[in-house]
C-alpha cells in the first residue's frame, strides 16, 4: 500500500488538491481517504464523499487533532481500513493544526510502518498567506515545510508573480530537497501528480532524500512545546440543524466572521438547506465563497478561530433559519 499526506494550515486548499487528484485517480487503484477535523463537526468529509470521486472509501476523524489528541484512533482506524479493505492507496489529510513531524511518528511506528510500502508527504501552502503565518507561528511553519517531500504553493493568483518567487525561494532555503510546485486552486499537471504520489522512481529517490525533521531533530523542551501548542491556541464551534436557512441571511453571516465580528475566524465551512438548494458557504484566505453544496440529512457548520464569541456565534446562526428570519419580519 502506498501513502500520501497532504497536510497543510486551515484553508490552505488541500481538500480541493485531494478532489482533483481522485478526479484523475491513479489506474487500477483502489482508495481510502481518511480525513482528520479540528471541530467537532466534520465537512471536508462530506464534501469528499458526496464528489463522486472513485474511492473504496472515505472516514473521517472528527472533534481533535491526529498528531494529539486522537493518535489512538487514528492508530486504529489506520489498521481497520488496511485490514478491511486492503487498498492499494490511502490519502491522509490531517487537521490543518496538525504538527507533520508528530504524525510521521505514528506513521513510523512498529505497528503502522510494516503495511505501506511507499510514503509520500505534501505540504499545501497559501501563498496569500504564507508571510503573515510565518510571521506569527514560524517554528511551526518551518518544521511543516521541513517535513514535506512536496510543497504545492497554493492560490498563487492572489498574489503578483515577484511574491511567488521570492516564497518558492524562501520554501528552497528552509526545505532544499523539497520540490515546490506553484499553482491556483490545488491543480497540477499529471505527470506531476504522478510523481508526487510515489509512481515514479524519482519520487521514492526524493523520499529518501527528505530530511525528516521527526528522524533528525531531538527535540528540547521548548520544541517539543512549541509542537503541541498550536492545536490549543484555537477553538471550534459546530452544529447541525434540521431546519432550512436564508440565503441572504448566511451570507452575512459569513461575511461578518471573515471581518472579524465574532473573534478572529480563521477557517468556517457549512453545508446548509435553503429555501432553495442546498449550498456549500466557507472562509478561506480572508475570503467568502458560496457554492452549490450536496444534499444531505441535515445541516453543518464549523468554524474554527480565536478568541471566538462562541454564544454570539450560536445565537445569530439560530436566527439565520427560514423559520426565524419570517418570524422576525
Amino acid at each position: 500500500m502506498i501513502v500520501n499526506v497532504v497536510y497543510g494550515f486551515l484553508g490552505a486548499g488541500k481538500t480541493t488538491f485531494i478532489k482533483h487528484l481522485m478526479e484523475r485517480p491513479p489506474e487500477g487503484e483502489k482508495v481510502v481517504i481518511l480525513v482528520n477535523e479540528f471541530g467537532e463537526v466534520g465537512v471536508d468529509g462530506i464534501i469528499l464523499s458526496s464528489a463522486g470521486l472513485e474511492v473504496a472509501e472515505v472516514v473521517e476523524l472528527p472533534s481533535g487533532c491526529i498528531c494529539c489528541t486522537i493518535a489512538s484512533d487514528f492508530r486504529r482506524q489506520f489498521l481497520d481500513l488496511h485490514e478491511r479493505l486492503n487498498p492499494d492507496r490511502m490519502i491522509i489529510e490531517p487537521t490543518g493544526l496538525a504538527t507533520i513531524s508528530q504524525i510521521m511518528q505514528i506513521l513510523e511506528a512498529e505497528d503502522i510502518q510494516p503495511h505501506y510500502s511507499r510514503l509520500s508527504v505534501i505540504h499545501v501552502v497559501d501563498a496569500s498567506e504564507f508571510l503573515s503565518f510565518i510571521k506569527s507561528h514560524r517554528h511551526f511553519m518551518e518544521n511543516q515545510i521541513r517535513g514535506g517531500s512536496v510543497v504545492i504553493l497554493n492560490k498563487i493568483d492572489k498574489v503578483k508573480p515577484a511574491l511567488t518567487e521570492l516564497l518558492t525561494n524562501a520554501i528552497k532555503q528552509i526545505n532544499p530537497v523539497a520540490y515546490v510546485y506553484p499553482t491556483s486552486f490545488s491543480r497540477l499537471v499529471p505527470q506531476d501528480l504522478r510523481m508526487m504520489l510515489g509512481a515514479s522512481s524519482d519520487a521514492r529517490r526524493h523520499r529518501e532524500s527528505v530530511v525528516s525533521y521527526a528522524e533528525h531533530h531531538e527535540p528540547d523542551d521548548d520544541d517539543h512545546e512549541l509542537e503541541h501548542s498550536l492545536a490549543h491556541e484555537y477553538q471550534s464551534f459546530g452544529r447541525t440543524f434540521s431546519t432550512p436557512f436564508s440565503r441572504p441571511c448566511l451570507e452575512g453571516f459569513f461575511q461578518a466572521l471573515r471581518e472579524g465580528r465574532y473573534g478572529e475566524v480563521v477557517r468556517a465551512k457549512g453545508i446548509f438547506l435553503t429555501g432553495e438548494d442546498w449550498i456549500h458557504v466557507e472562509v478561506a484566505s480572508g475570503e467568502v465563497r458560496v457554492e452549490s453544496g450536496p444534499a444531505r440529512p441535515e445541516s453543518v457548520v464549523s468554524i474554527i478561530g480565536r478568541d471566538m464569541r462562541i454564544d454570539d456565534i450560536d445565537l445569530q446562526l439560530l436566527d439565520c433559519r427560514t423559520d426565524a428570519v419570517a418570524g422576525g419580519q
